[in-house]
């Protein structure tokens, strides 16, 4: 049985979305982009690495890349039991489980970046080759004359990511290396997500969810952060609304969609991190990464080829 998995902000690559807008795929999301100042057409087909960058423009971007590969895959037959997204990625599973129109999340989803790229400072920094509890722990010793550190991202065994302003991440970097992390990278972002220094953004993003309608989903979603199952419209939005300042609990919700079934692992959007980090929670799981029309008609035609571990990809 299939889940559908959705990549977050980091994942955008220039191109990633040509052969979608070519296609004439989900044209009335880049209309709306358009109107909210976003010229996301051009930026799918030709946008640079940088100009993708921003918050405000990866965002929409990746959430316009899901939701149309989603679209391929869904009519296409394939009948998922389950749909997870990394942070900005839960906009697309919750759009693909049918609980919010594709233009009410494209709508949300270019509020939630304009809101986290105004957030106040801070940074993030992924740290290799220690365990959860211990970065939790170090996190609470680096939290020192007021500053902030939190986990944000508990990703893969040994990949967590923490969050927070710029001195309490450069203290807990330190304490990392000293209990003997292999490495820890300061990541090119623009703001401590998912940390309670976003929780400004939040609570102004509040506002606009909860003037959107949501429905009951027809399949399961994991909310990331808490990486149990939602069931329901309401357990959805709970799950959208403590995501700015809640953490993603990737490692947590890759169990949730195996407890309810999911054997084959389908990534919608560019590249193939969430298929490298399922296998390594999972290391029996069959992943199918889909980047573009082609790559998911391949994918589709394929899928009698039961048991067979797949990476799919560079399709026109």
């Amino acid at each position: 049985m299939a889940a559908l998995l959705f990549p977050g902000q980091g994942s955008q690559t220039p191109g990633m979305g040509r052969a979608l807008v070519q296609g004439g795929y989900q044209l009335a999301l880049l209309a709306l982009a358009e109107q909210g100042g976003i010229p996301l057409q051009r930026l799918l087909v030709t946008g640079t690495a940088e100009e993708l960058r921003p918050t405000e423009v990866a965002q929409p971007a990746l959430y316009y890349t899901g939701v149309a590969l989603a679209q391929i895959l869904l009519e296409g037959g394939l009948a998922p039991v389950a749909a997870a997204g990394h942070s900005l990625g839960e906009y697309c599973a919750v759009v693909a489980a049918g609980s919010l129109t594709a233009e009410d999340g494209m709508r949300l989803v270019l509020e939630r970046g304009r809101l986290m790229a105004s957030a106040p400072d801070g940074t993030m920094a992924a740290v290799l080759g220690l365990e959860l509890v211990q970065l939790e722990a170090l996190c609470q010793q680096a939290e020192t004359d007021g500053e902030c550190c939190v986990v944000a991202n508990d990703n893969a065994p040994g990949q967590v990511v923490v969050s927070g302003s710029r001195a309490g991440v450069e203290r807990l970097a330190e304490l990392a290396r000293a209990a003997g992390a292999r490495r820890v990278l300061p990541l090119n972002v623009g703001g401590a997500f998912h940390s309670p220094l976003m929780a400004p953004a939040a609570a102004a993003f509040a506002s606009q969810l909860d003037q959107v309608e949501l429905q009951e989903p027809g399949f399961a979603i994991v909310a990331g952060v808490t990486g149990t199952i939602s069931n329901t419209a309401a357990e959805v939005r709970a799950g959208l609304q403590s995501q700015l300042t809640g953490p993603v609990r990737w490692v947590a919700t890759v169990k949730a969609l195996a407890e309810v079934g999911a054997e084959a692992f389908w990534e919608c959007g560019p590249g193939t991190t969430l298929s490298g980090l399922s296998r390594r929670i999972l290391p029996t799981a069959e992943t199918i990464s889909v980047d573009s029309p082609a790559s998911a008609q391949r994918a589709l035609a394929e899928r009698p080829a039961a048991g067979e571990r797949a990476v799919l990809g560079g399709g026109a």
